[in-house]
């Protein structure tokens, strides 16, 4: 085989090995966008179905008569009023 014809050979492989790295780099991007679009559906799905699950939770926990953390935070400051309330009335007293 003369030089010149290798020379071909090997450019042609060169240009086909480039061809395949391109195309593989190209197939690589795409399924990594593909990926991350997937993970921000399934993150906005996993979102709604979590406040869905809070709004069922909170329904549930309200006919059963439990009081929500606002209100049980509303209750403390009360009787902390409350607490402050006597101890003023007790020192007037003493």
């Amino acid at each position: 085989m003369t030089r010149t014809k290798r020379n071909t050979q090997a450019r042609t492989f060169q240009n086909l090995k480039n061809a395949a790295i391109a195309k593989a780099e190209s197939v690589r991007d795409t399924a990594i966008e593909s990926a991350g679009a997937a993970r921000a559906k399934t993150a906005a799905v996993l979102t709604q179905l979590e406040k869905a699950f809070q709004q069922r939770l909170s329904k549930a926990v309200a006919r059963m008569g439990v009081p929500t953390a606002k209100e049980v935070r509303a209750l403390a400051r009360q009787v902390a009023e409350l607490e402050a309330r006597v101890a003023k009335l007790r020192r007037a007293r003493a």
